[in-house]
């Protein structure tokens, strides 16, 4: 059981130069059921706000706008374990003190109270928590 991080659905979408083609590997295991991921919710509404920030970016170069239903849709037709927000992951979060951002330790509580241990993450502020041993995406498989 293994933690999937925003951003690897971010590169895969976006076909980032570094991580675009081996986060694409990641998600096709996921959808082979070769990897069983976890995902907070969360993920989610990092993804609308990252396509939605992206399709700005597109519509002022004149560029064809990414279809954010599309890539939601795409996502949640993997076969991943989504893990709702709820008061005890809050509150976990809140205690929390780690040198990553405020949204991460949302994710680190999700972690922690489902028992996942690892993280496929490009974020190295997951480094930062003892208990989660961080894959880069680079280094999968």
């Amino acid at each position: 059981m293994i933690y999937l991080d925003t951003n690897v659905i971010v590169y895969a979408i976006e076909n980032h130069p570094k991580y675009g083609k081996k986060c694409k590997q990641i998600l096709e295991d996921i959808a082979s059921e070769k990897l069983k991921a976890h995902c907070s919710v969360l993920v989610l509404a990092e993804l609308i706000n990252v396509l939605t920030r992206l399709n700005r970016i597109l519509r002022e170069r004149r560029e064809k706008a990414l279809d954010i239903r599309h890539n939601i849709d795409a996502v949640l037709s993997l076969p991943i374990t989504w893990v709702d927000l709820n008061f005890a992951v809050i509150r976990r979060a809140s205690e929390y003190d780690y040198a990553t951002a405020g949204a991460d330790y949302v994710h680190v509580a999700t972690m922690e109270l489902d028992s996942i241990t690892k993280v496929i993450s490009a974020d190295a502020d997951f480094d930062h928590v003892e208990f989660i041993k961080r894959i880069d995406p680079l280094g999968y498989k």
